[in-house]
């Protein structure tokens, strides 16, 4: 066996150290699936009071989890890594009451390899991710067997009270829990044998707590079991295989093999009746649920959920019976298989997860006031209620849906690709021209933008001028122009033509000064970046097509708290003469912008 300290504060430490590795190996999987239907359901019907809430539990769960889930997000917000945290957190309170129980049956050594077991199976690690009220049911059930333990070992009334609390508990997160009762009531006849009467006491406290739920889901039993009736399961090695395959994930072979050795372990020097048990739990239980698949319809990795602590005990108490060099190998690969990743893809119940998520977190950043979105009917990104969620959280004061998207300037336009609306299409591209876009075909978003000024000022030479954007990190910006010495000005300018120009004809952006005069320019031929590939000579230039180009130009440095504007100026190269269009002063240039320069 590996030494372990002996000192209360010392093994205090070594449980911390190993509640924060297995935090570790489930923080950065925080974002890694997209938010489920149900996962999104869980949180949508959260939002209202308890009252409400109660209300909204669907009719096959109890409300515990979500009133719970409801407080968390009152307190800590809806954010989907936010609400995964939550589970994250639950699931450490499972691994710490499952070391306090596996202590008690085997020991420190048989503690801590049980709860890295816990928390390296490939579903508990689904598990504790997932928004979902199995989440709170896995902490539960440990604590639930450690208070069994605690209660049997030495009955007191306190003691027995405070487990049929956590009995009632577990039966108002998961009517699945039905299942983890009966293992509790199994374990005890088989280890303590005469003493099962004990149960009277936590016994009545749980049946008394939780009678209203008994009597409310009384008729989901009865549908449950017509239902039921119906399933065919595979034959029995395939169905242990998948079984078992879905507990462990993709290190379902090295799971084996631990398996294999702690079972022989655990029987050859364990006592019988704790042996007996714990390979009952893990083994004889999926056998008996098998059998009764079609009457209960438990025979799945989620909702035999209430197996994985026993398959964990089991790790755990026989792997501590290694000789001291095999127990630190068992220790490794226990710690290794934390950080295996989770199958979510072969998990996922779901074939189609909403893209929303990925979609609004991008668009946060890229979304400006203004902005407007035209949700095509045909659009594939998800139910209702994942609108809802993902507007909370992304867009706490709403988004801007329109019908109609005449009149607006940037439009998002919400797509299946290549099954959209046609003429919602052509209102959409209408004035506009196509810009960035996200998503997958099913689910597209795609911008399409109109110029500052959609009627634009016609130049002489029949150029026509449509405006400016000043740029921030690509986007334009909408408030107050104030910059700092030294600091670039990004300006997107928008064209088009009356007609095609009879010459090419170069473009003169310039930074003045009212005082000192030219600070910067920029002189040259336009230098389209859309459309594609759009010719710099403006002789070549189409009606009926934008073109819109990108310069900077840079404030001087030292200056003084001034400000400073941004003319334009349309001339052929040859003669330098200027082209006269509406605005323009009499130096021929056309004053589009004023910047204040902030400087101490």
């Amino acid at each position: 066996m590996l030494p372990l300290p002996n000192r209360p504060r010392a093994l205090a430490i070594l449980l911390a150290a190993l509640l924060l590795l297995i935090a570790a190996s489930r923080i950065p999987r925080l974002h890694e699936p997209q938010m489920n239907q149900d996962e999104i359901w869980s949180v949508w019907q959260t939002l209202g009071s308890p009252a409400q809430i109660i209300r909204w539990t669907p009719y096959d769960w109890p409300p515990l989890y979500y009133l719970m889930l409801g407080a968390w997000r009152g307190l800590a917000g809806m954010h989907p890594i936010i609400l995964r945290s939550s589970s994250v957190l639950l699931f450490l309170l499972g691994v710490a009451f499952l070391y306090r129980a596996a202590r008690r049956l085997g020991g420190h050594q048989a503690a801590a390899l049980s709860a890295l077991a816990y928390a390296g199976l490939g579903y508990a690690a689904l598990i504790s991710l997932e928004v979902r009220g199995y989440a709170l049911a896995l902490a539960l059930l440990p604590l639930a067997f450690w208070l069994t333990l605690r209660y049997f070992d030495h009955p007191g009334l306190r003691r027995g009270l405070l487990l049929g609390l956590s009995l009632a508990a577990l039966f108002y997160t998961s009517l699945t829990a039905a299942g983890a009762l009966a293992m509790l009531g199994l374990y005890t006849l088989l280890v303590y044998r005469r003493a099962i009467w004990r149960w009277w006491l936590p016994g009545l406290t749980a049946v008394l707590l939780a009678l209203p739920e008994i009597a409310a889901k009384a008729q989901v039993a009865i549908i449950r079991t017509a239902a039921t009736a119906q399933l065919s399961p595979p034959p029995l090695h395939q169905a242990f295989y998948e079984l078992f395959w879905n507990w462990t994930g993709y290190a379902f072979p090295a799971w084996m093999l631990l398996y294999a050795a702690a079972g022989l372990l655990i029987y050859r020097r364990a006592r019988r009746p704790v042996t007996l048990t714990l390979l009952v739990w893990a083994f004889g239980v999926p056998l008996l649920l098998y059998l009764t698949n079609p009457l209960l319809g438990f025979f799945s990795a989620r909702y035999a959920w209430w197996v994985m602590p026993g398959l964990a005990l089991l790790a755990g108490c026989g792997l501590a019976h290694l000789p001291r060099p095999a127990a630190a190998a068992a220790t490794i690969i226990l710690l290794g298989l934390l950080f295996v990743p989770v199958p979510f893809k072969e998990y996922s119940i779901f074939s189609n997860l909403s893209e929303l998520n990925r979609n609004f977190r991008w668009l946060q950043a890229n979304l400006l006031p203004g902005d407007v979105l035209l949700a095509d009917p045909g659009n594939q990104c998800g139910r209702p209620e994942e609108w809802d969620y993902y507007t909370r959280v992304y867009f706490p004061n709403g988004l801007t849906f329109v019908a109609d998207p005449t009149g607006y300037r940037r439009v998002w336009h919400v797509i299946f690709d290549g099954a959209q609306d046609a003429q919602m299409q052509q209102a959409a591209a209408r004035g506009r021209v196509s810009r960035q876009f996200v998503g997958p075909p099913g689910c597209l978003f795609r911008l399409y933008e109109a110029p500052p000024d959609a009627e634009g000022i016609p130049f002489a030479n029949g150029m026509r001028f449509h405006g400016v954007d000043v740029l921030e990190n690509g986007l334009p910006w909408t408030g107050p122009l104030v910059r700092r010495e030294a600091e670039s000005i990004h300006l997107r300018l928008w064209w088009s033509v009356d007609e095609p120009p009879a010459q090419d004809y170069s473009v003169g952006l310039y930074l003045l000064h009212w005082r000192d005069g030219l600070a910067d320019s920029v002189d040259q031929a336009p230098q389209p970046v859309y459309p594609p590939d759009a010719p710099s000579e403006t002789s070549r230039w189409q009606p009926g097509e934008f073109y819109i180009e990108e310069r900077t130009l840079t404030l001087p440095f030292p200056t003084a708290r001034t400000t400073y504007t941004i003319a334009l100026a349309v001339y052929f190269w040859q003669d330098q003469q200027r082209i006269a269009a509406p605005g323009t002063n009499e130096d021929g240039l056309l004053p589009l912008l004023q910047i204040t320069v902030m400087s101490y």
